[in-house]
């Protein structure tokens, strides 16, 4: 084959693997692990932030990484290949995995239930869906 049409091709198809790992989806042994993950940390990040009236205005690494000193452990290596994000609704806090490229939901839960509130198997935006109200009732979860 000829060198120059061998370089061209490898440089074309490279950007499409690179976006392939970026919005890469795990698949369901990863899921599982995920969501054991997912319920601990957004426990510890519900805890840290239920005595604040008012959002927080620190960036989401930040929050996680402040709301996990006590026990680095839970915001696990299997998260960094992900996009996590935080957001709360006073005095409840609701994380959402997703792709690392932001452009794809995995699974979101709110941090005052005990089980994983919901995953997303199909292609939705990574945008927040659940609504947590007085005593966790968490409006949007999975049945």
């Amino acid at each position: 084959m000829n060198p120059k049409l061998l370089f061209a091709l490898f440089f074309s198809l490279l950007p499409l693997a690179c976006m392939s790992v970026e919005g890469r989806m795990p698949n369901n042994k990863e899921r599982g692990l995920l969501s054991t993950e997912m319920v601990n940390l957004s426990s510890s990040v519900d805890m840290y932030l239920s005595s604040r009236a008012e959002p927080p205005n620190e960036p989401d690494a930040v929050l996680l990484q402040e709301a996990t000193a006590h026990d680095p452990s839970l915001l696990a290596s299997d998260f960094k290949r992900y996009l996590l994000k935080v957001r709360f609704q006073p005095p409840f806090t609701v994380l959402l995995l997703c792709s690392k490229d932001g452009r794809r939901a995995i699974m979101e839960d709110a941090g005052c239930s005990a089980r994983l509130d919901r995953q997303i198997y199909k292609d939705a935006p990574c945008e927040f869906t659940l609504q947590v109200f007085d005593g966790c009732r968490v409006e949007g979860a999975d049945p």
